[in-house]
């Protein structure tokens, strides 16, 4: 993942939160235009500020770094459905996806 992408991601995060750019930079105590000019690349993003920003937003950081943002719960939900099956009944789902 480029950082392009993740900043890019920080948007589809903080709107997804409903949340401004300048809402989410008052709530992390910067300056008003601070997540703004993050999400534009002209201010460099560390982890600890990643990190706050995802709390926010009430967003896993497991989602943020997925490979499909938007698809990620239903992802995780037949994952965590093929998990509890037994044995047998996953063999038998690889074998019907195959055909």
């Amino acid at each position: 993942m480029v950082i392009k992408e993740i900043l890019s991601r920080i948007g589809y995060v903080r709107n997804s939160a409903n949340l401004s750019a300048r809402e989410v930079s008052l709530r992390m105590g910067m300056s008003e235009q601070y997540v703004a000019q993050l999400e534009s690349g002209r201010i460099v993003l560390t982890v600890e500020k990643l990190l706050q920003i995802l709390e926010i937003c009430n967003f896993s950081i497991e989602r943020f770094f997925s490979s499909n943002i938007n698809d990620y719960k239903v992802d995780k939900e037949l994952e965590n459905l093929i998990h509890s099956l037994p044995a047998n009944k996953k063999k038998s789902i690889i074998e019907f996806i195959k055909q």
